[in-house]
């Protein structure tokens, strides 16, 4: 009979990993962000408030990666219905959240009213003419927002509120509960987000940085920026 009173259990750490080559590259759109924070043309308060915005951002994307790395992994297929609908609700849930909430407050705090991109469609005509109305110089922003609305984000809405109060997707409101819808709504959302920040955040910098789009084809599975902030010197150079 063998003594083991005197062996020891040797635990080896293994260190999880946290991103996966195939993920989403969630630190793009935030840094963007922050990035036009440095350059932003306004009084300290509102630096301060804006570069605070800026920082919950990133909140809400790493919720998302979270629920998209559990869609992603090969045992997500085993899990029963339930977990499934729950998962696939927390991803949609925070990136709602990432662009309705966190990029509007952002913008917002720079002085924009993004209404006319997210009220009911009821009131898009009254906000659209109040948008153009405020800023008539940037009226071809109200197409932009009409495009959004009708190819996406008005499908994806509806399905959030349902999937939050009543769940009942019997007059064919979409639940998006595919590993392919999935990818597809956070390349969306983030693409939306990102135009949004770079439109918007370039006419609040100051004159002598520009927000140039680099990699037009680029999203959020793709490494690459799709955008870069630089000097009018650089921009110049690059041009020539």
């Amino acid at each position: 009979m063998t003594n083991n009173s005197n062996q020891r259990k040797v635990w080896i750490a293994k260190e999880a990993a946290s991103w996966g080559i195939d993920d989403p590259k969630i630190s793009k759109p935030y840094l963007f962000a922050k990035g036009i924070v440095k350059h932003f043309d306004g009084d300290d308060a509102t630096i301060d408030e804006v570069d605070f915005l800026a920082d919950r951002l990133l909140d809400k994307l790493q919720s998302a990666l979270m629920y998209y790395q559990l869609i992603a992994a090969d045992d997500f297929d085993e899990r029963n219905i339930s977990q499934k609908r729950t998962i696939y609700e927390g991803l949609y849930a925070n990136l709602w959240s990432f662009y309705k909430g966190r990029v509007q407050n952002y913008l917002t705090k720079m002085g924009w009213n993004l209404s006319v991109f997210f009220c009911n469609d009821k009131n898009f005509d009254k906000e659209a003419a109040k948008f153009i109305d405020a800023s008539p110089e940037h009226k071809n922003i109200v197409d932009m927002a009409r495009k959004q609305r009708e190819t996406w984000q008005t499908d994806f809405a509806k399905s959030r509120n349902v999937s939050e109060h009543s769940g009942d997707n019997r007059d064919g409101t979409p639940t998006y509960e595919t590993k392919g819808d999935a990818q597809r709504l956070f390349t969306q959302v983030c693409w939306t987000a990102e135009t949004l920040i770079a439109y918007f955040g370039s006419y609040k910098m100051k004159r002598e940085w520009n927000i140039i789009e680099v990699n037009p084809e680029a999203n959020i599975f793709i490494p690459e920026d799709r955008y870069t902030i630089e000097h009018a010197v650089q921009t110049r150079r690059r041009t020539n």
